[in-house]
């Protein structure tokens, strides 16, 4: 007679579940912080969305053609990455900071929506006594961050 318990069964090793402490875990998912050129690049397609998108509101009907709106936008551009400099940028580099353990990147691009949005909103709104006004400015600061956030996704090594 041939014994048939269950205790006979091995399981090849690729099919082990391994059983790894917590230090392990989080040895393995550490946050490293995107390179310079991804800051850059996000950066860059922050400043030409804003300046697309004040273009667009502002500036439409000002040019008699398409080049003239692409000129306005290359200088709004510069404008925008100017006043970012002291602004967007660090903002970025604090949220993308207390966004390290968030592992899903769409979280990343939503939170570079709705904190940019609300800082815009009541930074705007407090300085010129204005709600509605100030409400689309910061709508367009958050596209405008979380379009650079979305660009920099493949770069994510987090």
């Amino acid at each position: 007679m041939t014994d048939k318990g269950a205790d006979d069964v091995v399981l090849p090793p690729a099919l082990i579940p391994r059983r790894s402490s917590p230090a392990v875990a989080a040895a393995q998912h550490r946050y490293t912080p995107p390179g310079p050129l991804a800051v850059a690049w996000g950066y860059g397609v922050a400043c030409v969305v804003l300046a697309a998108i004040a273009t667009i509101v502002v500036g439409w009907g000002t040019s008699r053609d398409f080049w003239g709106y692409v000129w306005t936008v290359i200088v709004a551009a510069f404008y925008a990455a100017g006043l970012g400099l002291f602004t967007a940028l660090p903002a970025a580099l604090l949220l993308g900071w207390l966004l390290r353990g968030v592992q899903r990147q769409g979280q990343h691009v939503l939170a570079f929506f709705l904190v940019p949005l609300l800082l815009g909103w009541i930074i705007i709104g407090l300085s010129v006594h204005a709600v509605v006004v100030p409400l689309f400015m910061g709508a367009a600061i958050g596209v405008a961050m979380a379009a650079g956030r979305a660009a920099v996704w493949p770069f994510a090594r987090a």
